[in-house]
């Protein structure tokens, strides 16, 4: 999975349009795959769709969490993860 770069999530966290609707195209599949509900038919027939209102419903969550995210230092020991893997392999 690809992740949002930083400098992206700074802008959201800003309500930069554009940054706003990355993150939200960013989550999209993600969020209908989670907001499927199953009906069946008059012939037995199970189908899945994406309810809107569950959709609509995590559209918000992501909005809200998007508003109260929180930057934090990294700790004094923190290494980026080029450093760590450098670290532990050897040729």
């Amino acid at each position: 999975m690809k992740r949002v770069p930083f400098p992206v999530i700074q802008a959201a966290k800003g309500f930069e349009p554009g940054a706003v609707d990355f993150v939200f195209r960013h989550f999209e599949g993600f969020i209908a795959s989670r907001c499927l509900c199953d009906c069946t038919d008059e012939y037995g027939n199970t189908r899945s769709y994406v309810d809107d209102d569950l959709r609509y419903q995590a559209e918000i969550a992501l909005f809200r969490a998007i508003e109260h995210f929180q930057f934090r230092e990294p700790p004094d020991d923190f290494m980026p993860l080029n450093d760590r893997a450098e670290k532990y392999v050897s040729l």
